[in-house]
C-alpha cells in the first residue's frame, strides 16, 4: 500500500494520502464486528451468487478439515492436567474468556473429555496436534463444505483439532447450508471420521444421504 500504485488506486487513496495500519482490520475484528455476523452475511452472499450463476451442483458435497496453527507459544505451555476450568474468567485474557464460555460447546470444550498432553494458557482452546505426522504443535481445524461441481465452499466452522469436534462440524454445516440455500445433497464424500458409526447413522436415517468415507491409501514400500 505504501509503495504500489495499483493498490491505492483500488483503494480510493491519493498518492499522498495516509495509508491505514495494518492493525486497524485485527482491531475491527476483534473489537468492532467481534459481537456480529458481518463476515457471515459477507460470505453467505457470495454463495448466493455461485448458486446464481450455476455454479454449485447441489448433489454431491464434501467435507473436510485442514490444521491451521495456532499463535501459541509451546515453550509456555503447561501439563493438560495442570489446566484449571474453573479460573476466575474476570481474571483472564480475552482468549481464555470466550473458551470458558464455550466450555459446553462440542466444538470447543465439550468436544472430548480427553486430558490433552498439553494446554496453552494464553490460548487454550487451541489443540495440541501431532496429526500431520511431524513434531506437535498447537493448531484449529478450518472445516469446509464443498460442492464437488466446481469446488465451491458452501460454509465453513471452525473448531477444536479434534476429530469429534470435526464430525460435529460436518453435521452444523449441512444442516445450516439446508436452512439457509435450501440445498441438501444427495451424497456426502468424507474422511473416515466420517465414517464413524454414530455420523454413518445420522447421514442415512436421519438426512436421507448416501455416504462416501474416504479410505486413505498407504503405500508400502
Amino acid at each position: 500500500m505504501q509503495v504500489n500504485l495499483a493498490y491505492r488506486w483500488f483503494c480510493k487513496l491519493g498518492i499522498e494520502d495516509t495509508v491505514p495500519d495494518h492493525s486497524a482490520f485485527s482491531r475491527a475484528r476483534n473489537e468492532r464486528f467481534r459481537e456480529g455476523d458481518v463476515f457471515r452475511r459477507v460470505f453467505e452472499r457470495v454463495v448466493e451468487a455461485c448458486i446464481a450463476v450455476g455454479l454449485v451442483g447441489g448433489e454431491g458435497f464434501a467435507v473436510d478439515a485442514s490444521l491451521i496453527a495456532a499463535d501459541a507459544n509451546k515453550q509456555r505451555s503447561i501439563a493438560g492436567q495442570d489446566w484449571r476450568r474453573d479460573r476466575d474468567p474476570a481474571r483472564s485474557s480475552r482468549a481464555v474468556k470466550e473458551y470458558l464460555a464455550t466450555l459446553d460447546d462440542t466444538a470447543w470444550g465439550a468436544a472430548s473429555d480427553v486430558i490433552p498432553k498439553f494446554v496453552s494458557p494464553s490460548d487454550p482452546a487451541a489443540q495440541w496436534t501431532g496429526a500431520h505426522k511431524g513434531a506437535a504443535f498447537f493448531a484449529y481445524s478450518d472445516n469446509c463444505l464443498i460442492d464437488v461441481k466446481f469446488g465451491v465452499i458452501l460454509d465453513v466452522e471452525a473448531t477444536r483439532a479434534i476429530r469429534q469436534a470435526e464430525v460435529g462440524a460436518a453435521k452444523t454445516m449441512i444442516e445450516r447450508t439446508e436452512e439457509r440455500f435450501g440445498l441438501k445433497p444427495e451424497r456426502l464424500v468424507g474422511d473416515t471420521a466420517s465414517g464413524a458409526a454414530p455420523m454413518l447413522n445420522w447421514l442415512v436415517e436421519e438426512k436421507g444421504i448416501a455416504p462416501y468415507p474416504r479410505i486413505r491409501q498407504v503405500e508400502a514400500e
